[in-house]
């Protein structure tokens, strides 16, 4: 006889003996089983053309992968964990044309979008690294290019290297504004911020500035300027009228290429030789200094990886992509630093990055 069997025959037994010495009673109901477990897709595997789930936060929804048009905030990183990473969409293909005028959004010359990676292959027995599409290191690789033979001018419009130049791979079609700001370190940061401004995260753009630390976007477009009080900075509150379009970011970059430089800009994080990725770059600061950028990285099977590098220069002038002495145009990186042609080597310790 079963436990609820026992427990029913008792009860009757003492209704029959002493009826009213019995209570109210309920048979106890039966276990409840657990329902089966679900089986739960392979999170490795995503349906074709469907962005997968990322790792949820307590009980915050799962946040969708980094999109150009409307990520809010940058990417922590770059670099995608391998081309085969679980919940990593690797793109290499870049933007359609009509999407690059939304990602790239400054007045352009060339009518078509040609971008780096179309027009730049990587050498025999390497590839492009992975990178998440969104990331600083996608947006560069697909910059926009001058037609081919284009050669770079200077803000005045004087040409200063012929498309002829064997230290010349290409030009980037990257406007000037009419006065000689947009030089070697503003290059660098006229990237950062326009990959800030383009994902919507325009308020994270900020560059160092001396004596009041670092001075952002957003306190210049809610007025504030900074000011100098006898021989130091200070940061003057609603100086100015607020603003926040496309224009008033580009007078921000202006402003901060007048009064920075590689001086400043030497003071962004370091970064160790194992951790190199695209956006970073080597700098030697002075009066002259300069700065060169890594664009992208290739990689064989033995793990040797390469860099496209880009520069501006002094006066101010298009932005291009290098060659190394004639050759094609990924560098190799060698344990003494890079060999760029218009500068001294630049070692590892002049590496750095954007915040």
């Amino acid at each position: 006889m079963n436990r609820h069997a026992s427990i029913l025959a008792a009860s009757l037994m003492a209704a029959l003996l002493c009826p009213g010495c019995v209570r109210e009673s309920r048979v106890p109901d039966p276990p409840v089983q657990p329902p089966p477990r679900l089986a739960v897709p392979d999170s490795s595997v995503s349906p074709a053309n469907e962005k997968p789930d990322q790792p949820a936060k307590g009980s915050e929804a799962p946040a969708a992968a980094p999109d150009l048009e409307r990520a809010s905030a940058p990417p922590d990183s770059g670099l995608a964990r391998s081309p085969d990473s679980a919940g990593v969409r690797v793109d290499l293909a870049p933007p359609s044309a009509e999407r690059a005028r939304k990602l790239y959004p400054w007045t352009r010359r060339n009518a078509k979008y040609e971008p780096l990676s179309g027009r730049i292959q990587p050498p025999a027995g390497f590839k492009r690294i992975a990178v998440e599409p969104g990331s600083y290191a996608h947006w560069l690789r697909h910059l926009p290019l001058l037609p081919r033979r284009s050669p770079v001018k200077s803000y005045r419009g004087r040409r200063i290297l012929s498309p002829r130049d064997n230290r010349l791979a290409a030009v980037v079609d990257l406007d000037l504004s009419r006065r000689n700001r947009q030089q070697c370190a503003d290059t660098v940061m006229r990237m950062r911020g326009e990959y800030l401004h383009a994902v919507g995260s325009a308020d994270q753009v900020s560059f160092r500035w001396p004596n009041i630390g670092r001075f952002g976007f957003k306190q210049w477009r809610q007025g504030s300027r900074p000011a100098k009080v006898g021989r130091r900075w200070r940061l003057a509150e609603a100086k100015a009228k607020p603003c926040a379009d496309y224009a008033c970011f580009r007078k921000y970059l202006e402003h901060m290429f007048s009064w920075t430089g590689t001086m400043h800009l030497q003071g962004e994080k370091k970064v160790a030789r194992a951790d190199l990725r695209p956006g970073d770059f080597f700098i030697q600061g002075g009066s002259p200094g300069h700065v060169v950028m890594v664009l992208d990285l290739v990689k064989n099977a033995a793990g040797e990886l390469r860099a496209l590098i880009g520069q501006g220069f002094m006066p101010a002038q298009d932005m291009h992509v290098l060659r190394p002495a004639g050759r094609g145009p990924w560098f190799k990186l060698r344990d003494r630093g890079v060999s760029t042609p218009f500068w001294q080597t630049f070692r590892w310790r002049h590496l750095r990055r954007s915040r």
